[in-house]
């Protein structure tokens, strides 16, 4: 992976959004994941498919879990581009957005 910052500390909150490639998140993702010391960061994942399969959905959320360390994965969201109520509500609920 081209241009990572050598550190994320600064950083408590990470929204990651990637497409689902092959029913899940795709690899380079886990790879980002893994380069950083992630503890107590909360990661919120974002994603969106032409399928709009939620089991593919779910296999994203624990592949980012799985390749995260001790970061705190919240439950993702899973919306058409669209759907901005549905987004708005996710980023409110999860304190992101007013």
């Amino acid at each position: 992976m081209a241009n990572l910052p050598d550190s994320i500390d600064e950083y408590d909150t990470i929204l990651i959004g990637y497409p689902i490639w092959w029913h899940t998140a795709p690899m380079i993702i886990g790879t980002f994941l893994e380069s950083y010391d992630l503890s107590n960061v909360d990661i919120y994942p974002f994603t969106q498919s032409a399928s709009m399969d939620t089991e593919q959905f779910n296999n994203s959320v624990e592949f980012v879990r799985d390749n995260a360390g001790r970061a705190n994965v919240h439950d993702g969201l899973f919306a058409e581009p669209s759907d901005t109520e549905t987004i708005d509500g996710y980023l409110s609920d999860n304190g992101l957005a007013d």
